[in-house]
């Protein structure tokens, strides 16, 4: 037997999205700057297989953030009137995390091999220090986080800031 779950509010929702990017993001900051370290097992100097898990694992926290950080975007704008941005803040946060949507699609449909993907093709884009497509992740340090056209470093800044104003520490302070 399964039993319905529980109704969320947008606000409930637009915070854990925001809570969730941001806890992914701070987690890569973290591995970047060497707060958190992963360990291997095998024998010294660090094994191939752990640097490519390395890669992997920062590539898995930016691709998250980018999807929750999009996915609190889209929710923001659909219950704009339900959340507790004022408007001044809702701008900033929707400008801010707007061009996720196309890196987004095309990590998300850009290989699928039909008219979706079509439209959603990688393209070339010039960062400091080179070119790199949607699908990639260049890491220049701690506030150069890149993937596409992106500074993930600077659209986190913008989530977090949503997040101090609708995150869930604010939702417990303004809830009964």
């Amino acid at each position: 037997m399964t039993m319905p779950a529980a109704h969320t509010s947008p606000q409930e929702a637009f915070a854990l999205f925001l809570e969730t990017a941001c806890s992914e993001f701070e987690t890569l900051q973290a591995l970047l700057t060497g707060d958190f370290h992963l360990v291997d097992a095998g024998p010294e100097p660090i094994s191939a297989k752990a640097s490519r898990a390395a890669g992997t694992i920062r590539m898995a926290l930016a691709k998250s953030f980018l999807f929750n950080a999009n996915r609190a975007n889209r929710i923001c704008i659909k219950n704009r009137s339900q959340l507790s941005l004022d408007r001044k803040e809702r701008v900033d946060f929707l400008r801010a995390t707007n061009p996720l949507s196309d890196v987004r699609n095309v990590n998300e449909h850009g290989f699928d091999g039909d008219k979706r993907s079509e439209k959603n093709k990688p393209s070339m884009h010039e960062q400091d220090g080179g070119f790199l497509d949607e699908t990639s992740l260049m890491i220049a340090g701690p506030n150069e986080v890149l993937m596409g056209p992106l500074n993930l470093h600077a659209i986190y800044t913008a989530v977090a800031r949503a997040r101090s104003v609708a995150g869930f520490a604010t939702l417990a302070r303004t809830q009964p």
